[in-house]
């Protein structure tokens, strides 16, 4: 074998490099299979609803094709802001997805543009969009919508592991941020006889998150201790903060000391309170908070050997074909048993009432209400797992259309893990509730539209 030396001397120089994209190319199919037109119908409302003035016809043009584009891609490959910016700007096959060859004055948007604009898509537009690409798929051929199974996800909310130890140093923490930018700003703060010793707290918390005992009452007692660290060197300045809340102008303060003071004020005496019934009666309050900055959060235990989880649920429906359509989050928790009608309605209304169709669900859903409900919306072809109900209870038929159903139902918790790895139903990179909410619907999105690209280049065959 022999080894060529030429270009290891040499810098490399600017220049313009021609690059063919092939027709066939996933990104090219893909585009070119959306329908453009009815996905700007779907954001349109929420873009003239968050202009200006609401005077959506006025100033700059928006580049509807471009941030529509880069927003798929985004959903597609899990890409952050900056990400998806560096990848448009350095990837032909991008630029041409985003319309180069078509839009006028194509220019690739900063990364501050492309998350205002998706930030200006509401979280009930970002589920449609990602129920559009499954009912697009059933246009082309590749889903089959007489077949529906149902199951349920949990999304892990961007926050860290709500122990009271954690989150009493959190408002240590909170405090000192907030009550250092006040004794620099204002003078007569300066006078007051406050200080909060994180040190001292940060030692505390240490003395519980490390002890090896196994003693409740040493345990209570370190709480304890820490709760009267945090309580003594954060009440005085709430009282303040409190008292000051109309003198001082919140307005021009800084946007993270402002949100910090607000959600000390919102959250954290109600806190301190639930923390001392707690160590009173080893009884947690129902509404506890989990998070200071998160208000939509739940705790779940779906015995499945992940342990607790903290976030949001989503119910899920796969169609024949391995698509997934999304139901609308009305509560955080989102109970099976309560979750079947919408459900069925929701299929109902993107695919139409005219065709029975056959329904897999698992324990979870089931009741006698229930059963009634898919019997008269679905038709006979129900696969209702009952609990504690014997296989014997059922003829050698019956059983076998079981099985099938049950097997069937099975295939839908791949496809879930697929989307959570692949955008962000596993664990939200977002920090407000509806942010977090929309990066739910969003995920579906961008596995809906990785499967139709499977599709369109063959690696997948058309649902009969």
């Amino acid at each position: 074998m022999s080894i060529c030396h030429s270009g290891l001397d040499s810098k490399v120089q600017g220049g313009t490099v021609e690059i063919e994209i092939n027709a066939t190319h996933p990104l090219i199919q893909f585009a070119n299979s959306l329908l453009w037109d009815e996905i700007a119908d779907i954001v349109m409302q929420d873009l003239k609803s968050t202009t200006a003035k609401k005077k959506w016809w006025i100033g700059r043009p928006l580049k509807l094709r471009i941030h529509l584009s880069i927003y798929m891609l985004q959903q597609l490959f899990n890409k952050t802001d900056r990400q998806i910016e560096y990848d448009v700007k350095d990837n032909a096959a991008y630029q041409l997805f985003c319309g180069r060859a078509s839009v006028k004055k194509w220019h690739c948007p900063d990364h501050t543009k492309i998350e205002e604009f998706r930030s200006r898509l509401s979280p009930d537009t970002q589920q449609r969009l990602a129920n559009h690409i499954t009912t697009l798929a059933n246009r082309l051929g590749f889903s089959n919508p007489a077949q529906f199974d149902i199951d349920s996800t949990i999304q892990k909310a961007n926050m860290a592991y709500p122990s009271d130890v954690h989150l009493l140093t959190k408002v240590g923490c909170m405090t000192k941020k907030v009550w250092s930018y006040l004794t620099k700003k204002i003078i007569n703060f300066q006078l007051e006889p406050i200080s909060i010793n994180l040190k001292e707290i940060k030692t505390k918390a240490r003395a519980c998150f490390f002890s090896k005992s196994q003693d409740i009452e040493e345990k209570n007692r370190r709480l304890h201790d820490l709760w009267m660290s945090v309580f003594k060197q954060v009440y005085p300045v709430l009282k303040i903060l409190d008292k000051v809340l109309d003198e001082v102008d919140w307005k021009r303060m800084p946007w993270n000391i402002k949100q910090t003071a607000e959600q000390l004020l919102q959250h954290a005496h109600h806190y301190l309170v639930d923390v001392t019934i707690f160590l009173n009666r080893g009884i947690m309050e129902a509404d506890k908070r989990l998070s200071f900055h998160l208000d939509q959060v739940s705790c779940f235990n779906k015995e499945n050997f992940k342990g607790l989880q903290f976030g949001r649920a989503y119910q899920l429906g796969r169609v024949g074909g391995n698509f997934l359509i999304v139901g609308k989050c009305t509560s955080i928790r989102m109970e099976d048993k309560s979750s079947v009608r919408p459900m069925i309605e929701m299929h109902q209304e993107l695919f139409g009432k005219e065709k029975a169709i056959s329904t897999a669900l698992d324990k979870g859903y089931y009741s006698k209400n229930n059963k009634h409900i898919l019997k008269e919306m679905t038709g006979d072809a129900i696969g209702l797992q009952q609990p504690g109900k014997s296989l014997i209870a059922y003829t050698e038929e019956e059983l076998k259309k079981q099985s099938e159903l049950v097997n069937r139902r099975a295939d839908i918790e791949p496809l879930i893990g697929h989307a959570k790895h692949g955008g962000q139903l596993g664990i939200s990179r977002m920090k407000s509730d509806e942010t977090t909410e929309s990066s739910g619907y969003s995920a579906i999105l961008g596995f809906n539209g990785r499967q139709l690209i499977r599709y369109l280049k063959g690696a997948a065959s058309p649902c009969k």
